[in-house]
C-alpha cells in the first residue's frame, strides 16, 4: 500500500510507536525515522540532541527532529564512498573490474602482494575482496600511509571472490583510490559530486567541515570508546573478535596504554576508532554525519531520475556476490525487493528500487553504552512498514 493511501497521521503514529518501543526496550534513547513513498515523506522523532556552545565544551539539550545530526558510522560507505565510486565509473575514469593495485601500487609492495592483486573495485564494493573485516590499526597507525602499508601486509582472510566478509578495510582503500583518480581529497569529492547537487547542507565530515555544523544539534554517542577498547583488548589477547586475530598485524596488550582513549560522551566527532584516532576523522568507511532530512534527499540519488545511468543503477542493485554467500549488490545488502545498509551507531537506510520507497532510521543505540537489540528493532520496524 502507498503511504498516500493512509492518512499521514496514521503513518506518523506507526513510526512514533516503533520509536517508543525502542526506547522502552532500552535499545536507544534518541531516534528519528522517515518513510518516503509516492513523493510524500512522513517523519517521527524522539529523545534529545545536544547543541555545542562554543567556545566552551558545554552544551544545551534540544528535542530531536529531522535536522538533528547523527554519526552515520558505516552508512558513510553508502552515502559517500559508494556514490562517488559509481559516478567515477560512469565518468570513465575507472572501471568496476580495475585492480585496486592500478591506483594503489603500494599493495603489491606489501607482504600481501602475492594475493592482493586480485582485489578489484567490484570486489571492494561487494565485500568479497579477501580482506578481513576490521583491524585495530589505530593502536600504531596515525595516517593513511601507515594504514595503507598495514593493509598491504595483510594475509587473505579467504580467496578473493569466494565468499563475503563485510570489510571496513575495503572501503578505506576505495576512498584512497578515489582521491588518486580525481587528485582531490575525499571530503571535497563527496561535497562536489554528491552533497551539493542533492542540496544536503547538513551532511559532511565534521573533522573537515566544522563550520558547516556550527549551529547544529548533534546526537551523542558512546561515553568514551569502551566497546572498541574491549574489542582491541580481545584482539591483543588472541580472543575471538570481529575481524579475528589471525593475520600479520599483531599488537601487545601493553600497547593499548598508548591510545588516547576518550572518556567523556562523544559529541560531534566520529565514534569509530580507526577513523578518529588513526585517520583524522575522515575515511571511506566512517566519519560522515548527516540528518534525516538530508538522507531523504540522498535517496533520490538512486531513483530513475537520479544521476546514474540505467545500466549502472541496475548494476548497483544486481547481486554481485557468489552463491552461498550473503546477497550484496554494489555496497548494498540485498533483501528481497529492497536494498539495505546499517551503521554501528544505530543507523539504517532501506530503499526499494522498484518503486522508490525509502526508509531512514537514525538512532543512537551506543549512548551512553552499546546496547543489544538494534537488529531485532530494525526487523520489527521494517515488518511494520511493509504491512502498510
Amino acid at each position: 500500500m502507498n503511504v498516500n493511501a493512509l492518512p499521514r497521521l496514521t503513518i506518523a503514529n506507526l513510526l512514533a510507536g516503533e520509536l517508543d518501543r525502542g526506547v522502552a526496550e532500552g535499545v536507544f534513547r534518541c531516534g528519528v525515522v522517515t518513510l518516503t513513498d509516492g513523493g510524500e515523506t512522513v517523519m517521527a522523532a524522539c529523545g534529545q540532541a545536544r547543541r555545542i556552545l562554543d567556545p566552551s565544551e558545554s552544551w544545551d539539550a534540544v528535542a530531536a527532529d529531522n535536522r538533528s545530526v547523527f554519526d552515520l558510522a558505516s552508512l558513510t560507505k553508502i552515502v559517500a564512498t559508494l556514490p562517488v565510486s559509481l559516478l567515477t565509473i560512469q565518468s570513465g575514469r575507472m572501471a568496476l573490474d580495475d585492480p585496486a593495485s592500478r591506483w594503489l601500487p603500494e599493495l603489491a609492495a606489501g607482504a600481501g602482494g602475492s594475493w592482493n592483486g586480485a582485489i578489484t573495485i567490484r570486489s571492494l564494493l561487494g565485500h568479497f575482496s579477501g580482506l578481513p573485516a576490521w583491524r585495530p590499526y589505530f593502536v600504531r597507525c596515525r595516517d593513511r600511509a601507515a594504514y595503507l602499508s598495514a593493509i598491504a601486509d595483510e594475509a587473505a582472510s579467504y580467496a578473493p571472490g569466494t565468499t563475503v566478509e563485510y570489510s571496513d578495510l575495503g572501503f578505506m582503500l576505495l576512498a584512497w583510490i578515489l582521491e588518486r583518480v580525481w587528485d582531490e581529497e575525499l571530503p571535497a569529492l563527496v561535497d562536489r559530486l554528491v552533497l551539493s547537487p542533492l542540496g544536503m547542507g547538513l551532511t559532511g565530515y565534521p573533522a573537515a567541515a566544522r563550520l558547516r555544523f556550527a549551529d547544529a544539534a548533534f546526537v551523542p554517542t558512546e561515553a568514551g570508546n569502551e566497546y572498541e577498547r574491549s574489542m582491541t583488548l580481545a584482539y591483543a589477547e588472541g580472543r575471538p573478535v570481529v575481524g579475528g586475530p589471525a593475520g600479520r598485524y599483531r599488537i601487545g596488550v601493553a600497547e593499548l596504554d598508548g591510545v588516547p582513549w576518550r572518556r567523556g560522551v562523544i559529541l560531534g566527532e566520529v565514534h569509530d576508532g580507526n577513523c578518529h584516532y588513526g585517520l583524522g576523522g575522515v575515511s571511506g568507511h566512517a566519519g560522515l554525519f548527516s540528518t534525516a532530512e538530508d538522507l531523504v534527499r540522498f535517496m533520490a540519488f538512486w531513483g530513475p531520475s537520479g544521476p546514474l545511468g540505467p545500466a549502472l543503477r541496475a548494476e548497483a542493485f544486481r547481486r554481485q556476490t557468489p552463491d552461498g554467500a550473503s546477497p550484496r549488490g554494489l555496497g548494498w545488502i540485498l533483501d528481497g525487493p529492497a536494498a539495505t545498509h546499517t551503521g554501528f551507531t544505530g543507523t539504517m537506510l532501506r530503499y526499494r528500487p522498484g518503486d522508490g520507497r525509502a526508509l531512514v532510521a537514525l538512532t543512537n543505540r551506543v549512548y551512553p553504552s552499546v546496547k543489544d537489540g538494534i537488529g531485532a528493532w530494525r526487523q520489527a520496524l521494517v515488518a511494520t512498514l511493509e504491512a502498510v
